[in-house]
């Protein structure tokens, strides 16, 4: 009777002890299934919202007039504010272009680059702002694919092609920043689209216009195999009104050589309280043209990390240059500058 009543008292807690260890197991991991649940909601609140995915059938909820009122006194009904096809094919690039080719275009675009509807009054006044130094065969290409892009989306539109002298190293952001603050001298135009001159866009329905939140354009990119290299990427091809421009203080004018400009940028837009949206990948798709590498900026963490105490003085409002030469060309407008 003792051996037995050992033995069950034994029993006992073996089963006291199991079940201790397997209510522990079920805590720890509810504990932890609950840190990931919450880790994650705080990840979607902070960075989730701060992009927002636009279907092809709600772009043109989004896109805003950004036409001057003078241009109704024409007497012209208003264009579309667009027409998105999903049927439409992709544009075949065409990386090499010849002199002859472009003077095609020259009959019916104004000088300076700039062209707009004649049947109609387009709602979108757009600048193309290209920041460019010694690439000639990339603007020609460029200039030849997107002359013909754009008037397919009835746009009134400018290109204005920002030439740095080879003073100092080439920085992206601040020739930006020249850019605006020249074409915002001359032109009543209301959108802004920050462009590279190696990138050329392969669906018409990719509308160049401005939208209500600053806009990620070149989201597809054949190099990177038509997706993202990360979620905050705000690179390539950016465009913004004139009063999404002015509220973020433009681009940083920090960043010389390669890298940082456009990751800056986004901290830029996320912490003026704007949200970045995107169209849908196949409609976003572009073709980079080859071109060699630049020398990264060595400064560009130090300068992302140190951004947020210069975002209200470091931008747009404190840009500096000297303008050499701003000549309107047939198929675009020069703005020469030694930063």
């Amino acid at each position: 009777m003792t051996i037995n009543n050992k033995l069950k008292d034994k029993m006992k807690i073996i089963l006291i002890y199991m079940k201790r260890k397997v209510l522990l197991y079920w805590i720890l991991r509810f504990c932890l299934i609950s840190i990931i649940l919450v880790i994650g909601i705080i990840a979607y609140i902070i960075l989730f919202p701060t992009i927002i995915d636009i279907s092809s059938n709600d772009i043109p909820n989004y896109l805003v007039k950004t036409s001057a009122d003078e241009y109704t006194l024409l007497g012209k009904s208003s264009c579309s504010i667009a027409e998105i096809n999903d049927e439409k094919r992709l544009i075949n690039v065409q990386k090499v272009v010849s002199n002859k080719q472009l003077d095609n275009f020259k009959q019916n675009i104004s000088l300076g680059g700039e062209w707009m509807p004649t049947n109609c009054i387009s709602q979108h006044h757009t600048a193309i702002i290209v920041c460019y130094r010694n690439r000639t065969e990339q603007l020609q290409t460029f200039l030849y694919h997107m002359h013909s892009f754009l008037q397919k989306q009835n746009l009134h539109y400018q290109i204005y092609v920002i030439e740095q002298t080879f003073n100092a190293e080439f920085n992206r952001g601040k020739l930006f920043n020249v850019g605006y603050r020249e074409v915002t001298m001359r032109s009543f135009a209301g959108c802004f689209i920050f462009h590279d001159v190696d990138l050329i866009p392969e669906n018409i329905n990719n509308i160049y216009g401005c939208s209500s939140c600053p806009r990620h354009m070149s989201t597809s990119i054949n190099v990177f195999n038509y997706k993202l290299p990360y979620y905050t990427i705000f690179g390539g091809a950016i465009a913004m009104t004139m009063q999404q421009f002015h509220d973020i203080n433009g681009f940083s004018n920090m960043f010389y050589g390669w890298g940082g400009e456009d990751d800056d940028m986004f901290n830029r837009v996320y912490h003026s309280g704007y949200r970045i949206c995107r169209y849908p990948p196949y409609i976003s798709r572009y073709t980079m043209l080859t071109h060699d590498k630049e020398t990264p900026n060595e400064n560009r963490m130090k300068y992302l990390r140190n951004g947020p105490k210069r975002f209200k003085t470091d931008g747009v409002n404190s840009v500096t240059y000297n303008l050499i030469k701003y000549e309107q060309l047939p198929l675009y407008t020069r703005i020469l500058v030694n930063i």
